[in-house]
């Protein structure tokens, strides 16, 4: 489902406190600006920029190696990987 938004991380409120009192807690930053989500699309298309970037400069020419794309499967599994992270971590965060 490439270039569909990317679902809503929802976290619930900390233990021994009401929802109604973390909704208020947590509107306190609706008016700071933020980075806009990006979608799998924009995040698979930003990996592979950054594989061309790094990939080293073979002037001599005596040796091409070419390396075989990721399959979209693969990508997805690793998409899925780190949304899990991304999860646990932010419902984990403690200060």
């Amino acid at each position: 489902r490439a270039g569909t938004s990317p679902s809503a991380i929802v976290i619930e409120p900390p233990e021994g406190m009401k929802k109604e009192e973390y909704e208020e807690w947590m509107s306190i930053d609706e008016d700071i600006p933020v980075a806009a989500p990006l979608t799998h699309l924009e995040i698979c298309q930003a990996v592979c920029e950054q594989d061309q970037a790094m990939k080293v400069d073979d002037s001599d020419g005596d040796e091409c190696v070419k390396e075989n794309r990721p399959m979209n499967a693969e990508m997805k599994q690793a998409l899925d990987i780190l949304k899990c992270s991304v999860q646990h971590r932010s419902t984990n965060f403690k200060k």
